[in-house]
């Protein structure tokens, strides 16, 4: 197994720095190599997405967040740069389904579409994120998620035809059925959880963050109860250092995670933040294969 932390998109939010803590956000998505087939945990801005994008992020959005729109940032274009053929790409699992998540989903229409019953339910009942042209390439929807033991005290879950060194586990709050993706890298003796936009700064997972980031979080959760719960449980991984958490979208979400989650000797030692157009691709783990 491979896994590979991609910036699907660069989004430039009015006030950069000086308001939210760090010059821009990013839209991190991971490719996952397994030996015969790639997997990937959301996907970002797409193509569609750059082509039509007042139709398929929204003229309010686009000027809320000030997305790149940069066509090589996109999954699809990730995964040619890195020689794979986009149809190698057998499944997508969201974290959830906001716009700046699935975008990409229409260029790997043949991907299964693995999420939990309560973001699938959103989808299909048109809550009121959902953007319907987003998804008008119809999807394939993979079986429902299997139930899984708990991890953390968070309900998990397996998923059809993925091995079970990948799986979701519960993080509520942000949206319906919101929830982090979990892969047990073995080669490097530790798991990474995407999370999601269950943070959106490595600050609130230390301390307090810019109050633009804390004023955003509240202003797009689902239940507040439970994101600061979620909040809580990631801090203390965090603290912890055992797990490699990493957020949709902050450029840097090592800064300040706890011990053990910093660059070393075996992972790419430059932030994503140091470049606009952050990472082709950083390896974080890697076997034989």
């Amino acid at each position: 197994m491979r896994i590979h932390e991609l910036n699907c998109g660069t989004l430039d939010v009015p006030g950069g720095e000086a308001v939210f803590g760090v010059p821009h956000f990013v839209c991190r998505c991971l490719l996952i190599e397994l030996e015969d087939r790639l997997v990937a945990v959301d996907t970002g801005i797409g193509r569609g997405d750059i082509e039509s994008p007042e139709l398929r992020l929204g003229k309010d959005w686009i000027a809320q967040v000030g997305p790149a729109l940069d066509p090589d940032e996109t999954l699809i274009a990730h995964v040619v740069s890195l020689g794979f053929d986009p149809g190698d790409v057998s499944d997508v699992i969201l974290t959830h389904h906001h716009r700046d998540h699935v975008g990409g989903l229409s260029d790997f229409p043949s991907a299964r579409v693995h999420t939990t019953s309560a973001c699938r339910s959103a989808v299909e009942e048109g809550e009121g994120r959902v953007i319907p042209a987003q998804w008008a390439h119809g999807v394939v929807w993979a079986p429902a998620p299997v139930p899984a033991a708990d991890w953390r005290g968070q309900a998990s879950w397996r998923l059809d035809g993925l091995p079970a060194s990948i799986r979701v586990v519960a993080l509520s709050g942000h949206s319906p059925g919101h929830a982090g993706v979990l892969v047990d890298d073995a080669f490097r003796g530790r798991e990474l959880l995407h999370i999601g936009d269950a943070v959106h700064h490595h600050a609130q997972l230390t301390c307090t963050a810019p109050p633009a980031v804390e004023a955003f979080a509240a202003a797009t959760q689902h239940d507040e109860t439970a994101r600061l719960h979620t909040q809580r449980l990631l801090a203390e991984l965090a603290g912890e250092g055992t797990v490699r958490l990493v957020n949709s979208h902050d450029p840097d979400p090592d800064s300040g995670a706890g011990p053990g989650t910093g660059p070393g000797p075996d992972r790419d030692a430059v932030p994503v933040s140091q470049s606009r157009k952050p990472l082709t691709a950083r390896h974080v783990g890697a076997d034989q294969h």
